[in-house]
């Protein structure tokens, strides 16, 4: 019995090796097939951008370099007026602005969120109301304060109708008040300054005549939404497939030689050439260069932006490389979508 129990053992401990050697291979196949999935290392995918374009923005994609989609060539001596390419910690929407530039004349600057829009309610109504002589029989009514030639202060149902002839021509305005504020003083620049008149901001016979022949600037492109930035007038055009619909006063680079906090000497110039608006900052943006703040800043080349500076913006050019306009012009532009990202700015003399 000895030999049959020793062949026995033995065949079972050849079935044991095969079973072992049998699950050892199934092992082995196990974990290749496991590493065949992280033998090597995956690549991340790409961050997903979302364009800030707003629906009706064109489809080209934004230059968000700000370089010239021509063979226009901008200044190497002109600064970018932030210094940086991020926004810096903003300062509160409520803080004044002021001029970065002093050949500029300030006028009466409202608090940097540009509510005040006219201002002519709140500052200059209420400065022109002469509430000495009220009406006793029509208390409601207000008293009329108005020149021979309308002027800043005045007050009445003739600076509505300026107001009313202003807007049909395509002059911004918020609103036809009565009032002559700062806002229809920026209007009635920008008229004369199409009509090719005495910047002076009094609404005499030759820009009542200018008004009344609907004197308008020509735009000078002919396809799509434009921003065209008329650096000999001193004037911003929203132009629609050829039409011009409204017009802004504004200010650019004064040509001014002047320093950066850093001690660096700039030229203050805005190169000609045409654009697409990148980047932008919807709140007060200040310099990191030192020259000062800005108000919702649209940018369009490199450091050079569109944006509001209070009323800060004079009949001529006065700023630091920029296009300046007014604060409540600059609200409007915001709340219309009048410049989303990509859309075209075309910049000349």
């Amino acid at each position: 019995m000895r030999p049959t129990t020793t062949r026995t053992s033995t065949a079972r401990r050849h079935v044991r090796r095969r079973l072992l050697a049998l699950g050892a291979t199934g092992l082995t196949v196990a974990f290749v097939a496991t590493g065949c999935g992280t033998g090597s290392t995956p690549t991340p995918q790409a961050p997903v951008v979302t364009s800030a374009s707003p629906a009706g923005s064109p489809t080209q994609t934004p230059d968000m370099s700000g370089s010239p989609t021509d063979a226009a060539t901008p200044s190497g001596t002109t600064p970018s007026d932030d210094g940086s390419t991020e926004p810096t910690t903003p300062t509160s929407p409520g803080a004044t602005t002021s001029s970065p530039t002093s050949g500029s004349t300030p006028s009466t600057t409202p608090s940097g969120d540009g509510k005040d829009a006219e201002g002519d309610g709140d500052k200059a109504g209420k400065g022109s109301e002469d509430k000495g002589s009220e009406d006793k029989g029509d208390k409601d009514k207000p008293q009329s304060t108005e020149h021979a030639e309308l002027r800043s202060g005045d007050h009445g149902a003739r600076v509505k109708k300026l107001q009313r002839q202003l807007l049909d021509a395509g002059y911004w305005l918020p609103s036809a008040d009565g009032a002559f504020g700062p806002s229809t003083l920026q209007a009635v620049w920008a008229l004369q300054k199409a009509a090719g008149l005495q910047r002076d901001g009094v609404v005499g016979k030759n820009t009542l005549k200018a008004l009344d022949d609907g004197v308008r600037p020509k735009a000078r492109t002919h396809h799509g939404h434009v921003i065209e930035v008329d650096l000999g007038k001193q004037l911003v055009l929203m132009v629609d497939d050829g039409h011009v619909s409204t017009i802004l006063n504004a200010s650019s680079g004064s040509g001014k030689p002047f320093k950066s906090k850093d001690g660096h000497q700039y030229v203050a110039h805005t190169p000609t050439g045409t654009y697409r608006m990148g980047r932008q900052y919807d709140g007060m943006y200040t310099s990191n260069l030192g020259l000062g703040t800005m108000w919702r800043p649209k940018f369009f080349n490199g450091g050079i932006a569109l944006h509001g500076l209070g009323f800060d913006v004079p009949p001529y050019p006065a700023s630091h490389g920029c296009v300046r306009i007014s604060n409540p012009a600059m609200n409007w532009v915001w709340s219309t979508n009048k410049a989303p990202q990509g859309t075209e700015v075309m910049v000349y003399s």
